[in-house]
């Protein structure tokens, strides 16, 4: 198709016959790609690949493969025009982008809002940054085309890239691909963090999302409830979505996914309560402090501000804590991030409470040495009744793991 988008333009030196595995063209190729699957030409009716140029005179392609893709062979006389062709970076499959100048944008807008009428109510445009620069202009330019011939309009629609122009169309969007949960943190701060604020004066709202699902292994600690909660509870304060990519084999494998939902579930009840009042969100979008939403003895939601304990039996990754306060009184909220074991710590057993959920009382075994054993498995908290905070914390960094 003549209206696919090209990066680069050359002109033909010599004439190219229907077998010549070498294009000689007038520019310097330099700098032009060399990434594989986009080392594509485009040349009248026909789509070559190329395996290296020249950048001294006489310029050429080189280890030139003809007709690829299934397009035409088909000979080209001196000073013609071919061009780079604008291969997607994305997929496996040769996808490119179109000239946005051109017709096809239309023809494309066109087969989309046709399927859309035929039914449907709400709207995702995948891949909206997938457009010619400037990108301020094209990407929303790109999202009317399409949206003004939905009839009727959609009752929501999200782009996985928006402009501030888009704000009239989209009532969400700027979702970003998955991040590692070891990474989550800081790349929530890094993106849809910086981005609510500015969405938000848009009549919109940046999608905090995809987060990924993953199971712990040896090189990550996987998707843990901490992770979740600093997601959703900074999403809630933004009046922003969240969104999961998932599959039932993670959800049935994962050991803390009862953990790992709850919070899900705890942070859509508020939403859906409007519970959160504006001094609670104020608070929740500081991303320098962590908070988590707790259901306390009279099964009412109590938001709290906590920090995590780092180093945690010695720096072993296989224990997450965080310690909090409430009532005047410490506590820590503490979980396996993948089995179930025991955990010994250097605490009286008259100076703590276990509690399996606020209020619900657990087992705790004392040993000797002024130490005690507690169940280390999904989330549980451990309250200070005697011990000051600095013991109970230093007593989980000095903590011990029993298989």
């Amino acid at each position: 198709d003549h209206r696919l988008n090209l990066l680069k333009y050359f002109t033909i030196s010599e004439p190219l016959g229907m077998n010549d595995t070498e294009i000689f063209v007038e520019q310097n190729p330099k700098n032009t790609t060399m990434a594989d699957g986009m080392r594509v030409l485009k040349v009248g009716t026909e789509l070559i690949t190329y395996e290296g140029y020249t950048t001294i005179r006489p310029y050429k392609f080189t280890g030139c493969k003809r007709g690829v893709d299934k397009t035409t062979v088909n000979s080209q006389p001196k000073g013609n025009i071919i061009g780079l062709l604008d291969v997607s970076e994305f997929g496996s499959q040769r996808s490119v982008y179109v000239d946005q100048k051109t017709s096809l944008q239309d023809e494309v807008a066109e087969k989309i809002a046709n399927i859309f009428n035929a039914g449907f109510e709400f709207c995702y445009m995948d891949g909206s940054e997938g457009v010619n620069p400037p990108f301020w202009f094209n990407v929303p330019y790109a999202q009317w085309k399409v949206y003004r011939r939905f009839e009727p309009k959609p009752v929501f629609a999200e782009g996985a890239a928006k402009s501030h122009f888009s704000w009239h169309m989209l009532s969400g969007g700027n979702a970003f691909d998955v991040f590692k949960p070891d990474i989550l943190k800081e790349e929530i701060k890094r993106w849809p963090a910086q981005q609510a604020e500015r969405m938000k004066q848009d009549f919109s709202r940046v999608n905090f999302g995809w987060l990924g699902y993953f199971l712990p292994n040896e090189k990550s600690i996987g998707t843990q409830p901490d992770i979740i909660e600093f997601v959703t509870g900074l999403a809630a304060a933004w009046d922003c979505p969240v969104s999961l990519n998932a599959n039932l084999h993670g959800f049935k494998t994962h050991a803390r996914t009862a953990d790992n939902m709850e919070v899900y579930r705890r942070w859509e009840e508020v939403r859906a309560k409007n519970w959160l009042t504006e001094k609670q969100k104020k608070m929740l979008q500081n991303v320098e402090q962590e908070h988590t939403l707790l259901i306390n003895e009279k099964n009412e939601f109590e938001l709290v501000p906590y920090d995590q304990i780092t180093d945690v039996a010695n720096g072993n990754r296989e224990v997450r804590a965080f310690s909090f306060e409430r009532d005047g009184e410490w506590y820590v909220v503490y979980w396996h991030i993948s089995g179930s074991k025991k955990l010994e710590l250097p605490l009286k057993r008259s100076d703590v409470k276990l509690y399996e959920t606020i209020g619900k009382e657990g087992k705790i075994t004392g040993l000797k040495n002024n130490s005690i054993s507690v169940p280390l498995s999904n989330r549980r908290y451990i309250k200070a009744a005697k011990a000051t905070k600095e013991e109970l914390i230093n007593a989980f960094r000095n903590a011990k793991i029993v298989n």
